[in-house]
């Protein structure tokens, strides 16, 4: 048969023809990988079967849909023009023959007889029965017969599958465990990224790296109260805020986007920053280093001067941080206990009290909604000093190419509001509990969007991190799918980990 795919996956489109046995996934485990972070590593199957096609969700989070229903259990029948939508943003649309005209429709899943056992994903659904005239009856009568076997090896089959524990399958996977609906945290337990390993910094970071909703400058108020030297950088109007946005937005030419035509990615950016990057951290955390967990700690953090304050905008980068800040009240939290309330008097609500009386010379009113949501916003923008210079001096270089600022989409998340956003998003990564440290809450790393960036200031972009990652100054990664992004982090202590 000639059947052909039709993909369309963010950026990306591309026909692939089905001769035997294809997959698509997120990694090089399946035959098509698409850079859509919504895919498990291997997510869906199909294949050619007695003149069929069919396709088989191999355990998937996200699921397989044809038109709009999901495929559970066996695999289902294709037809001319049906569509199948997969992980967040990829759409298949099915064409069989050369003309692309429907042919007659097929019964896509052929449901058991009454009383038996449901066949099982591995046992094709038999063909349609031919014409009564078709044949000599023992055409009929050797069909019955099939049948009949057929069925006998699909309970077979589902005793086999129940002794050994475990549900139906689809083509070799196994069945995940179930969702613990009563978790503290929102803990995901069927892997959205298909078996990824959570000790594993690709994928931690392929999974946190959560966007927040897209900033508004209208909902930010302007920074003036900042005196003392440290601090007069930081007033900045959420008009100037505005203005930044939309320079780095404007239209210029080229091709821009996930994998732009042009696109070169050098070696530094894919090579070994998993292993740098989680030596570092855990290096952190043997040293002492405390995660911020909420808000107040965060806080705490900030007049400690652990962290400090980073400007909303300058000329050369703005931070497009905080567009999912609460203007609820302040919480605390822990792995142990969860979420509670901060009440009058306690050690927490005293820390935000003192940064609410003199947040760089503005003052804050812990009752008022709207100030809280700006405090969140604020320390949003915290950032280890050893990092600071490091972005100035490669949005520098960007600014003095290309007279446009870097977008900043991510620096320092407290684990609450990291979950926060985790809670809604199918590619949360699942938070074991204390000594685990997401990049973001360590204060060291951030993010740069690219997907408005034609491909030769992505270049530019790049090239400039392998610089100064051969100068040990930090450590890069180039990531894909719907949060497209430049993921940067710095040495904590200046110091590279030694390979």
């Amino acid at each position: 048969m000639n059947a052909t795919l039709k993909i369309e996956s963010g950026y990306e489109k591309r026909d692939v023809v089905v001769e035997g046995e294809i997959s698509i996934g997120r990694t090089g485990t399946a035959d098509i990988v698409l850079e859509d972070s919504g895919l498990s590593r291997k997510n869906t199957s199909f294949f050619v079967d007695d003149g069929e096609l069919f396709v088989a969700d191999e355990n998937s989070t996200n699921g397989t849909f044809v038109n709009g229903e999901k495929v559970a259990g066996r695999p289902r029948i294709l037809r001319d023009g049906d569509t199948v939508k997969i992980g967040s943003e990829t759409t298949i649309r099915v064409q069989i023959g050369t003309s692309g005209t429907s042919r007659p429709s097929l019964v896509s899943n052929v449901p058991p007889p009454q009383n038996s056992l449901p066949a099982q994903p591995s046992v094709s659904p038999p063909a349609p029965s031919a014409p009564v005239n078709a044949g000599p009856p023992i055409m009929l009568i050797a069909a019955g017969v099939m049948t009949a076997f057929i069925l006998i090896l699909g309970a077979v089959a589902m005793i086999a599958v129940s002794y050994a524990g475990s549900g139906p399958s689809t083509r070799g996977t196994t069945t995940p465990p179930p969702i613990q609906t009563g978790a503290l945290i929102p803990v995901r337990v069927i892997d959205p990224l298909g078996g990824e390993d959570e000790d594993d910094l690709d994928d931690l970071i392929a999974s946190w790296e959560v966007a927040e909703d897209e900033l508004k400058a209208e909902t930010v108020e302007d920074i003036t109260g900042g005196t003392a030297d440290e601090e007069k950088e930081l007033n900045v109007t959420a008009a100037f805020l505005a203005d930044r946005q939309r320079k780095a937005f404007e239209p210029r030419p080229g091709e821009a986007g996930i994998r732009p035509a042009g696109l070169q990615v050098p070696k530094e950016l894919f090579g070994d920053g998993v292993i740098k990057q989680k030596a570092k951290l855990a290096s952190m955390n043997a040293g002492g280093y405390k995660q911020p967990l909420d808000f107040a700690e965060l806080a705490e953090k900030r007049l400690s001067r652990e962290l400090i304050e980073m400007p909303m905008a300058t000329n050369s980068f703005y931070l497009d941080v905080g567009g999912s800040a609460q203007d609820r009240p302040f919480s605390s939290f822990s792995f142990k206990e969860g979420i509670a309330e901060i009440l009058v008097g306690s050690p927490k609500y005293g820390i935000l009290s003192k940064l609410a009386g003199n947040f760089a010379g503005q003052t804050y009113d812990l009752n008022n909604p709207a100030h809280r949501k700006q405090m969140r916003m604020r320390l949003l923008r915290m950032f280890h000093p050893k990092a600071k210079p490091i972005l100035k001096e490669l949005a520098d270089a960007y600014f003095g190419k290309f007279g446009r600022p870097l977008r900043v989409t991510s620096l320092t998340r407290s684990m609450d509001y990291q979950i926060l956003l985790n809670a809604s998003n199918a590619n949360s990564f699942k938070v074991r509990g204390e000594g685990s440290l997401p990049p973001h809450t360590s204060g060291c790393a951030f993010d740069l969007s690219r997907k408005h960036m034609p491909a030769v200031e992505q270049n530019f972009v790049m090239e400039k991190l392998a610089e100064m990652e051969r100068a040990g100054k930090l450590d890069a990664l180039i990531e894909y799918g719907v949060n497209a992004c430049f993921h940067v982090f710095i040495y904590n202590d200046g110091i590279p980990p030694r390979m």
